[in-house]
């Protein structure tokens, strides 16, 4: 495989702390949410990977449906990253809801398909995330 980009981004202080791109264009505080104890006067790591996870789905997906001759106009997708825990273990579980014009609904879900099998975090994260993808009602 060939290399296209590779973002690096400094962390200072975990999720107290602070976070630094390379090129300075991504610079914010971190804080643990309220829910976890924080005082929640920053961002978290689950809103960035959200943020992350949606967008690079959504430009798949407009991809997918570009190669696939149906062409999506004002492709959205919200995503919920949630922090689970039991017996001393934390994991992620996430929520895509993806809305769409240009397909019908059950174009747009096997375009859906076809997108997590394409989409780096999607194929970065299989079988090891709790991960769902839906159509918004």
């Amino acid at each position: 495989m060939d290399k296209l980009y590779t973002a690096q981004v400094t962390v200072r202080a975990g999720r107290d702390g602070s976070i630094r791109s390379d090129d300075g264009r991504l610079e914010a505080r971190l804080a643990f949410p309220r829910s976890m104890g924080g005082d929640g006067n920053g961002t978290n790591p689950e809103q960035l990977f959200a943020a992350g996870y949606a967008a690079c789905f959504a430009t798949t997906l407009a991809a997918v449906g570009k190669a696939a001759g149906t062409p999506l106009r004002d492709v959205e997708v919200s995503s919920e990253v949630d922090v689970l825990h039991e017996a001393g273990t934390f994991d992620l579980g996430v929520r895509l809801v993806v809305k769409a014009t240009g397909a019908e609904r059950r174009a747009l879900e096997a375009l859906i398909e076809k997108a997590k099998q394409a989409c780096p975090y999607s194929r970065a994260t299989k079988g090891s995330l709790a991960t769902s993808i839906t159509v918004a009602p």
